[in-house]
């Protein structure tokens, strides 16, 4: 019967992080070409943008940092959203620390979407 328990319980633990993580990438998938938009309605032509993470107390925080010139100038703007760790696919947790990582290759790859 254990056995059972335990089993159902991995089901509906990876039917949750599944659910949670479509709402983290579909949040990406939707932020990401919006910026863009409003970039291109602003005139702004010269842009970049990296995706970061890092793992502290139990949550992942991704943070985008966006890099775009306006005025003669360079502006960095940051966006984060924190998602709890247990949510997040080994693939997304794997080599993460405290540091803040660069992710932005693995997400591009793993999630088909340029950031």
């Amino acid at each position: 019967m254990i056995p059972v328990l335990i089993g159902a319980g991995v089901l509906v633990g990876g039917y949750l992080v599944v659910n949670h993580w479509d709402e983290i990438t579909g949040w990406l998938k939707d932020f990401l070409p919006k910026i863009q938009d409003a970039l291109h309605a602003i005139g702004v032509s010269e842009y970049a943008g990296k995706l970061f993470s890092t793992v502290t107390n139990g949550a992942l925080t991704l943070i985008h940092r966006l890099y775009y010139k306006e005025n003669g100038k360079w502006i960095e703007k940051t966006t984060t959203r924190e998602i709890d760790e247990s949510q997040v696919p080994e693939w997304a947790k794997a080599g993460l620390s405290a540091k803040e990582t660069d992710v932005t290759e693995r997400y591009e790859k793993e999630l088909e979407l340029t950031i």
